[in-house]
């Protein structure tokens, strides 16, 4: 648990916010965030599919924006209902856990979860035993890479926000089989954050950071199904309806995981899932596809799910699956059931398996482009953004310090900071697909 004393309002660096200021610290941290170019350019990377098909899917930054407001709402709901138990759990402060949501996906690499794997195997393979994590990026560039004054490195944000942007409070793990080894929140190179963050370095959420995370479940449970659907890329009257494409369904969720509790929990109990569906997404009563009424509907049908998922966690003393958030089975298996969904009609579509090919071939090129760059110190080839902590591995180098590890988390940094059309456009120039233009922006 995360004491009271540990959610102290000092920023990462000790500096103090300008006098005058009538906001208080951690809606401050919000507002740094908010207004950060690292938010604005989750508007051109992959939710799950690719930024440029425009508005009809969402995009990191219309995801991020939901789960702000979803995480808020959740925690004025705990704080109006048990009071007493969020102040002994360490205390709930609604702007904490909105920056929070604001910032969770902020480390969320061009192509997502494509570039994730990619730029793991590219750092691990170049000695970066932590390879690359999505939430240990976010919280990099909250504390190091993220630019808000000359004076210091990162947005200077408190502590209380820090702790609950940590979804996975531990460094990698050694194991290749544990969770801790998938998932984890710091690297290696921020343990002088990370130990601000929380000087006893245990591995617990805050309640803060539990929120969060539930609100992120939800929001991408509950719209991406939506968009998928509208877009007639998920067949769910079929699947609430025909026994054969269940079967199919459940039978794939359980050949990619043989142990799980939830494929098992939808397995034995089909009839209950489908009647879901059918009752939630009254799919009997049909609409023309893309009409009026057809998307007025499923947007009153998310309203309704979002407010069921937010109704159905309540604070617990014990830390458990969620945290200190202790949640009812029925409602998070039908979550886990709706992910599924999304996984099993969209993301493993066969159809992007191309496109995953591609985008796995350009983000390797570029990290091996720049930090061949990085390593003959050719500045002309290094974003202007990144020249300033360039030129600080250089002086340690040259003091004679090994900085090999710096340099290719360097290069996994400047991959993993662009947009999804500053990444294809760095691409085509430096492979000579496309010359590009002499004005072409590029900082």
């Amino acid at each position: 648990m995360i004491r009271r004393e540990q959610r102290q309002y000092e920023p990462f660096t000790g500096y103090q916010n300008k006098p005058g200021d009538q906001r208080k610290s951690f809606q401050i941290d919000r507002d740094r965030i908010l207004y950060s170019s690292a938010f604005r350019r989750l508007a051109q990377v992959t939710q799950v599919v690719t930024a440029q098909e425009g508005h009809v899917f969402h995009n990191r930054l219309t995801h991020s924006l939901k789960v702000g407001q979803l995480a808020r709402r959740l925690a004025e709901r705990l704080i109006e209902e048990q009071e007493n138990l969020a102040e002994k759990l360490g205390g709930i402060n609604p702007d904490v856990v909105e920056a929070a949501a604001l910032a969770h996906d902020l480390g969320h690499p061009p192509f997502g979860h494509t570039a994730e794997e990619e730029l793991d195997e590219c750092a691990t393979s170049h000695g970066l035993t932590d390879g690359f994590e999505g939430n240990a990026q976010s919280f990099r560039i909250l504390t190091r890479l993220a630019i808000h004054r000359v004076d210091y490195f990162g947005l200077n944000l408190t502590r209380a926000t820090l702790n609950a942007v940590l979804k996975y409070p531990w460094f990698r793990g050694l194991d290749p089989n544990s969770k801790q080894w998938r998932k984890y929140s710091v690297y290696q190179l921020d343990r002088k954050a990370f130990e601000f963050v929380r000087p006893q370095l245990d591995i617990y959420q805050t309640i803060e950071a539990s929120i969060m995370d539930f609100a992120d479940d939800i929001t991408y449970s509950v719209h991406d199904l939506e968009d998928f659907y509208l877009a007639g890329l998920i067949p769910l009257e079929l699947l609430a309806t025909d026994k054969d494409e269940f079967t199919r369904f459940i039978d794939q969720w359980l050949r990619d995981y043989p142990h799980n509790y939830f494929a098992k929990t939808v397995q034995n109990q089909q009839h209950r899932f489908q009647n879901f569906l059918n009752a939630t997404y009254n799919l009997k009563g049909q609409y023309r596809p893309g009409s009026f009424e057809q998307k007025a509907q499923i947007k009153r049908i998310s309203s309704q799910l979002i407010q069921t998922y937010i109704q159905s966690v309540k604070l617990s003393e014990e830390y458990g699956d969620r945290g200190y958030l202790k949640y009812n089975q029925a409602k998070e298996e039908e979550l886990k059931f709706l992910q599924r969904i999304v996984w099993y009609y969209v993301i493993s579509n066969p159809r992007l398996a191309t496109q995953r090919y591609g985008q796995k071939k350009i983000i390797r090129t570029l990290f091996e482009v720049y930090l061949e760059a990085i390593n003959r110190d050719d500045l002309s080839f290094i974003p202007a953004r990144f020249v300033k902590e360039f030129l600080e591995i250089k002086t340690k180098e040259d003091r004679g310090e090994n900085k090999d590890q710096e340099k290719t988390r360097m290069a996994v940094d400047i991959v993993a900071s662009l947009s999804e059309a500053e990444t294809v456009l760095q691409y085509r120039r430096l492979t000579g697909i496309a010359q590009g233009s002499f004005l072409d922006y590029w900082d």
